[in-house]
């Protein structure tokens, strides 16, 4: 049995977003209280052993004019760097889980955040007015945590994750200075499945429509995990604003005219991916990172972080050579 098995076949969550949010404080806290609705929360994403198992701290941090809850998880250890995850549109930190367990017990510290408007964070569910006010929060969020964080720092985004570090990375004149090793992006968004038709539909439609329902897709081959999402995790919203494809539409033109960046992600991206264009994205992706290594896993589906196991255990190795190698070439830079 997996773990997205026990979790669809646990006992109803018992919290809300606003239950959990309301407990935290405005700074990290190694003293912070173990309650129901926290205790719910963890159960519900199978963390418990996560926190257990390091020195966990969360807060909900102010972020350019948004309010973001943040996880870290520390080693008690010794730490090999740290990685802070970027999750995908419609998800949540919770459901990095199986990426965030495998890094830390390979040694690294995390930090995990919710997005505005997904998960804990607070704002209008999946909501926003411009696409570049993400990549606004990531660069400050990595400001405010920076002196307290072990070197070196590994950003690794899936799908719209991957969208704002790519972003992030491209705009932020401070990013340079920043000790970053290679980012990792995950099935990254450019141009997702059926973007003329998206587009075209926005421009009739988004005078007299506010918001379109969700249609949750086959994005993983974990049965499991589909149903938890669909059925079981009270963290979902069933809606999407249409101006949060406005947003999204505007972002992609700017993308696109972009020129040749000399940074080198790893871009890690299945075949079976029915969300994005992967195909035009990968070419598009090569030209704005010629220096850039692409990996493709034959048959994956979208969301590459809760994949089958045959899929997710490809997509973690290929991480976790990546972090190692950055890690080395780390401690030769004298």
């Amino acid at each position: 049995m997996n773990q997205y098995s026990q979790l669809v076949a646990a006992d109803q969550p018992g919290f809300t977003a606003a239950q959990v949010r309301e407990l935290l404080a405005p700074q990290f806290s190694h003293d912070w209280q173990r309650s129901q609705p926290f205790d719910a929360y963890l159960r519900c994403y199978g963390l418990q052993s996560l926190v257990d198992d390091s020195q966990f701290s969360i807060a909900r941090l102010s972020v350019c004019e948004a309010e973001l809850v943040v996880q870290r998880y520390r080693q008690r250890g010794t730490s090999r760097g740290t990685v802070l995850l970027v999750h995908g549109y419609m998800d949540h930190a919770g459901l990095t889980r199986p990426l965030a367990e495998f890094l830390f017990q390979q040694g690294w510290d995390l930090v995990l955040y919710d997005l505005p408007g997904h998960g804990l964070s607070n704002g209008a569910p999946h909501a926003v007015d411009d696409f570049f006010h993400y990549a606004d929060q990531l660069a400050e969020l990595i400001r405010q945590l920076l002196p307290g964080l072990q070197l070196p720092l590994t950003l690794i985004g899936h799908s719209t994750g991957g969208a704002i570090i790519t972003t992030m990375l491209l705009r932020e004149a401070d990013s340079e200075r920043w000790p970053l090793t290679r980012p990792v992006l995950l099935a990254p968004l450019l141009r997702p499945t059926h973007w003329q038709s998206i587009r075209r539909k926005y421009r009739w439609l988004r005078p007299w429509l506010r918001r379109v329902r969700r249609v949750y897709q086959h994005n993983s081959h974990d049965r499991d995990f589909m149903t938890f999402i669909r059925r079981r995790d009270p963290l979902q919203h069933p809606w999407i604003p249409v101006r949060w494809i406005g947003a999204m539409l505007v972002w992609i033109g700017w993308i696109e005219q972009q020129a040749p960046s000399p940074l080198q992600p790893l871009i890690i991206q299945g075949t079976e991916d029915r969300t994005v264009e992967w195909q035009y994205n990968l070419g598009e992706l090569r030209r704005l990172f010629p220096q850039g290594e692409q990996y493709l896993v034959e048959s994956a589906r979208h969301n590459l972080i809760n994949e089958a196991r045959r899929w997710r255990s490809q997509v973690f190795s290929r991480v976790l050579q990546l972090l190692e190698r950055e890690c080395d070439e780390s401690r030769r830079v004298p």
